[in-house]
């Protein structure tokens, strides 16, 4: 369905207030969260009603644990609030340090459109690569299990370029969490090959991965994407978002939480920014001008839903899944 992407702001609004999120903490959140749909990314609207988001009062207070010349810890508070502190920290380190390193634990799992924080770095003009450890909720099977071990563990990074940048946010999973929620919302089936059931025999019915329609376990889980590749690669995302910030993991240290690790990079450490942004463009120009296949367009991390973005705030309108937008309007009593 067609909706009006002010009505859009002020649902999400009303939403994130209702779940007791006010001033500058509510429109972190509300910013993230409007990222996401604006982009067709899967960490959008749907978080509101399906229990993405804790109530405010639910959080364990925010602290800054530890600090010293290039690395600070952070505890505590919602984790996209948290995550934009963060980042905020993050580029302050890096510009007197030419690195700096920022972890948190403590948050609740749902980080948002990992991308979002990327950005934020990258628009101050520096690198970034940052993952997502997703405490002790646990929605993905090692390869050659059906049992879910791990998170579905996000990564993402973002770095600019003379005239541009380039954003890339991506879970380690064959689908995100949210995306099985999504398809359950809108009565869809899975992709093929990105789930199993309790048996470990592959499906593509959301309602066999984890819970099924009525919110009951049934087992099962998400794989990784590219088999033993993502495997591994989420192993180290979860490592650097657990084991290295101080967070939990499912059957481990699960009450220190969920955990973000972020490292921002002055682009100019070793040969002066001006210099690294004609590269990096250089870079850019060189990948893009690959000869495209017919009916295909080569494009950079992020051009596609940027662009999905601009062409929504141009026209006033956005496409949104009839179950997603209906599950929104039940949740803050406008249905």
């Amino acid at each position: 369905m067609k909706v009006n992407v002010n009505d859009l702001q002020k649902m999400v609004a009303k939403g994130v207030r209702q779940l007791g999120y006010t001033g500058e903490d509510a429109q972190i959140i509300i910013d993230t969260l409007l990222y996401a749909e604006m982009r067709g990314n899967n960490q959008g609207i749907v978080k509101i009603a399906t229990g993405g988001i804790p109530r405010a009062e639910d959080l364990e207070p925010f602290r800054v644990v530890k600090e010293n010349k290039c690395g600070v810890l952070l505890s505590g508070g919602h984790s996209m609030v948290t995550t934009a502190k963060a980042t905020d920290k993050a580029v302050a380190l890096a510009e007197q340090h030419g690195v700096g390193v920022v972890c948190t634990n403590h948050t609740h799992t749902s980080s948002g459109a990992v991308g979002y924080f990327a950005r934020r770095i990258s628009r101050a003009g520096y690198i970034c690569f940052m993952t997502v450890g997703n405490g002790s909720f646990a929605a993905v099977a090692p390869v050659g299990s059906a049992e879910p071990k791990l998170g579905t563990n996000p990564l993402a990074y973002a770095f600019p370029y003379d005239g541009g940048e380039v954003v890339f946010d991506n879970a380690t999973a064959a689908i995100a969490f949210f995306g099985v929620v999504e398809a359950r919302l809108k009565g869809e089936q899975l992709p093929e090959g990105v789930a199993v059931n309790a048996e470990g025999d592959p499906t593509t019915n959301p309602n066999e991965v984890m819970k099924n329609g009525k919110g009951e376990n049934v087992g099962g889980a998400i794989k990784p994407f590219a088999g033993h590749k993502g495997y591994g690669l989420s192993l180290f995302v979860q490592l650097m978002g657990s084991a290295f910030s101080l967070a939990g993991v499912a059957g481990a240290n699960e009450e220190d939480g969920a955990g973000t690790f972020i490292l921002a990079i002055d682009p100019g450490l070793f040969a002066g920014k001006a210099e690294y942004m004609k590269r990096a463009r250089q870079m850019v120009d060189q990948i893009k001008s690959a000869k495209p296949i017919a009916g295909q367009e080569v494009v950079m991390p992020s051009e596609c839903g940027d662009r999905r973005a601009k062409k929504a705030e141009e026209s006033g309108e956005i496409e949104i899944a009839d179950g997603v937008w209906n599950e929104l309007c039940r949740f803050v009593g406008e249905s």
